[in-house]
């Protein structure tokens, strides 16, 4: 049975964007081979993060009211979401769903000092 591995959004955002950090995402992942999961929080924030990036260096559109209007007026940017999904596909990630109950997320926010998002992520990672 393979190892699963938690794939958090800032080794997908530097695969997809080919930042300068692009290689030592790939050579993690490559040392570390397993079963990759991803929750909702993750797609979440790289569907976001990859839609301000595109829209920001294409658009030149900046912040997220902005890019509300440019979306309502032009549609949601197709290459975005395909660049996702490839990734996805390529690297076999799997989508799993957020796990956790209200006093949970409570306990890991006051006692692990996270936000939200990573509480969340530290939560579905537990289980």
């Amino acid at each position: 049975m393979a190892t699963v591995i938690f794939v958090d959004t800032n080794i997908l955002y530097h695969i997809i964007h080919k930042t300068p950090r692009t290689e030592e995402a790939l050579t993690t992942l490559e040392a570390n081979p397993g079963d990759y999961i991803i929750d909702t929080v993750v797609h979440n924030e790289i569907i976001y993060a990859s839609t301000m990036h595109y829209l920001e260096h294409r658009y030149g559109v900046k912040g997220a009211y902005t890019a509300r209007k440019w979306i309502k007026k032009h549609g949601y940017p197709r290459e975005v979401i395909g660049a996702i999904r490839e990734l996805i596909k390529r690297l076999n990630i799997r989508l799993i769903p957020s796990i956790y109950t209200e006093e949970e997320l409570y306990k890991a926010l006051t006692e692990f000092r996270l936000l939200p998002s990573d509480a969340i992520i530290a939560l579905t990672c537990k289980h």
